[in-house]
């Protein structure tokens, strides 16, 4: 009975995480690392942030432009096969291949299906419907498949599998263990977690308050037992309810083996999970191309914007050709008096996309803000900072060539970050200032 005690009891707020399938390489948060809401990071390099965006807006003095022009351009290559400004191609600068390649994800399905009609085609007596549903599914099989092989190769360092309930990350361990792997699974519940046990994969909570639940099945069909005499009525069966579906609930897999556990769970989901059975097929995203995948870029909206304190609150949206739009007419603005807004929006924003395009708006401007939305289910997931090593370097700026540059390049490694997520970037003249929420 002890051990059953142990595994409903609760520590106090400030006690870290631990549990009987804690791993080597993950490390619990301790108070003292607690995100502070302002971070310097010296350099181009904006930090990195693993959770899922859904919206960058960009505000800068110089103008965008050429960035409204460019996500045009990349939207026609999608369309039509070939870029439709391809006599620009060779005079490309370095700007604008760095914001062209920086939109753009590989993506299974390229759009989703709303579950009511996924329903009704699963409860459809139509052979046509039951086969593209059949057929849907398979190739999504095909494509994680793909990715996961390609992934435990060496040949991809990371990807996602977005779910209505919760996202996966599966990226690349510690570089100096290069066949080390690590997953990443938020917003779990307990059915999740006791689902995952009878599976027989080892995971653990870094970002959990509470004591992990360590009780075996007979353990909790013992204390079952006790309940129904009315002993211990004070007692809870799962001192984690709480936490399900919070920041806090996100699960580590370490290794190769554990990874592998929760791959052959999400690889057949319909049959483990009977929440998901009856909705489309989760989003898969990926830096690189993989099989079935598509090309796939966000939308991008360009404004030029006179400044509050001219005395003018008018705005004009840049068109196709990246002019303006309904504000076309309006007299000539005076210098200083304008100021340039992009929108970068989308379902998921992965971090390729964000770095991608800070490194890009980098090479044109010395100043600009952003401020960064997340998707909520995503929250929690830059606790895999923590397994890309750098514990021994500097918090904001580690070493050239260092892990970081093998997951997302172009982006820096900031350990803090693995308690919080980016809400708003300030670059100026070479150095980041970065606004971070718990």
């Amino acid at each position: 009975m002890d051990k059953v005690m142990k595994g409903f009891g609760a520590r106090g707020a400030s006690g870290a995480s631990s549990g009987t399938n804690i791993q080597a390489g993950d490390v619990p948060l301790k108070s003292s690392e607690v995100c502070p809401s302002k971070i310097t990071i010296p350099g181009k390099r904006a930090p990195l942030d693993l959770t899922l965006k859904t919206t960058l807006q960009f505000v800068s003095s110089s103008s965008v432009k050429w960035c409204h022009n460019l996500s045009t351009s990349c939207r026609g290559t999608v369309a039509g096969g070939r870029s439709q400004s391809s006599g620009r191609t060779r005079q490309e600068s370095n700007k604008e291949f760095l914001f062209s390649k920086a939109l753009q994800s590989w993506v299974y399905p390229q759009s989703m299906l709303p579950a009511p009609i996924v329903s009704a085609m699963l409860s459809s007596t139509a052979r046509g419907e039951k086969d593209f549903i059949h057929k849907r599914y398979q190739d999504w099989e095909d494509s994680f498949q793909n990715l996961y092989y390609m992934f435990r190769k060496n040949l991809l360092n990371i990807f996602y599998v977005c779910t209505a309930q919760f996202v996966a990350l599966f990226i690349s361990g510690n570089c100096l263990e290069k066949q080390s792997c690590n997953a990443y699974l938020s917003q779990s519940t307990r059915g999740m977690r006791s689902l995952l046990r009878k599976q027989g994969v080892s995971f653990s909570m870094p970002l959990c308050k509470a004591e992990m639940e360590q009780a075996t099945e007979d353990d909790l069909i013992e204390f079952s037992k006790i309940r129904t005499l009315n002993l211990g009525q004070t007692l809870h069966i799962d001192a984690l309810s709480e936490v399900d579906n919070t920041t806090q609930s996100l699960l580590s897999f370490t290794g190769n083996k554990s990874v592998h556990g929760l791959y052959d769970v999400l690889l057949n989901y319909k049959s483990f999970l009977n929440s998901l059975s009856a909705t489309d097929v989760p989003v898969l995203y990926s830096p690189v191309p993989f099989q079935n995948g598509s090309l796939h870029i966000p939308k991008v909206i360009c404004r030029e914007m006179r400044k509050a304190d001219s005395g003018l609150a008018s705005s004009s949206v840049l068109d196709d050709a990246g002019e303006p739009g309904s504000a076309a007419s309006d007299p000539p603005l005076a210098a200083g008096s304008v100021c340039y807004s992009m929108e970068i929006k989308d379902a998921a924003l992965p971090p390729w996309v964000v770095s991608g395009v800070c490194a890009a708006m980098t090479s044109d401007t010395d100043r600009f803000d952003l401020t960064i939305a997340t998707e909520p289910s995503s929250l929690g997931l830059n606790a895999a900072l923590a397994s890309l090593g750098g514990g021994a370097q500097s918090k904001t700026t580690p070493p050239e060539g260092g892990c970081e540059a093998l997951v997302v390049p172009g982006a820096v490694l900031v350990p803090l970050l693995r308690s919080a997520a980016l809400r708003g970037l300030r670059y100026e003249r070479g150095e980041y200032l970065a606004r971070t929420t718990a």
